[in-house]
């Protein structure tokens, strides 16, 4: 016999056949999978902490330079690689930099002067990373304009 069901009640006390209760199983699969998925997603998080910037000001210096303030929020002991770029007029860089700043707390002002070749009315973060892989925009500089080579290739916070 296949299925123990059929049998009749006496016969499934008798021996001991019993039902099996899906519902406490499904519960259990249910709770595992919630306190798994939330143990990884933290091992990620410790591995992998999560970095924003934000454009303070700017301010135009000269015609070759751009002071940019922005704040930056991350994990204090890691290094971070910020991108910064300066624009003209007509939405073109003159300036474009990576900058390094090392570790130190986990809320820094930074302030980072750009050199360019061109007077600028715009400056922005396109982004920070704890590594210099990022997903940003590349330097956008019109063919044959050779892009100002930065004075300190990184940084230290503004008190």
């Amino acid at each position: 016999m296949a299925n123990n069901s059929n049998l009749p009640e006496h016969i499934q006390i008798r021996y001991g056949v019993r039902r099996r209760r899906v519902v406490p199983v499904l519960i259990g699969i249910l709770i595992a999978g919630v306190i798994s998925g939330s143990l990884a997603y933290a091992a990620f998080r410790q591995q992998n902490p999560s970095v924003s910037a934000k454009l303070l000001t700017f301010e135009v210096v000269s015609p070759t330079q751009v002071n940019v303030t922005w704040e930056l929020a991350r994990g204090p002991e890691l290094a971070t690689y910020c991108v910064v770029r300066a624009q003209d007029i007509s939405r073109t860089d003159v300036g474009y930099a990576i900058v390094t700043v090392a570790g130190g707390s986990d809320y820094e002002q930074i302030t980072y002067s750009i050199t360019t070749n061109g007077e600028a009315v715009l400056a922005e973060v396109l982004g920070c990373s704890n590594s210099q892989n990022m997903r940003v925009p590349p330097a956008n500089f019109p063919p044959g304009v050779k892009i100002p080579e930065q004075v300190a290739p990184g940084v230290a916070p503004t008190s």
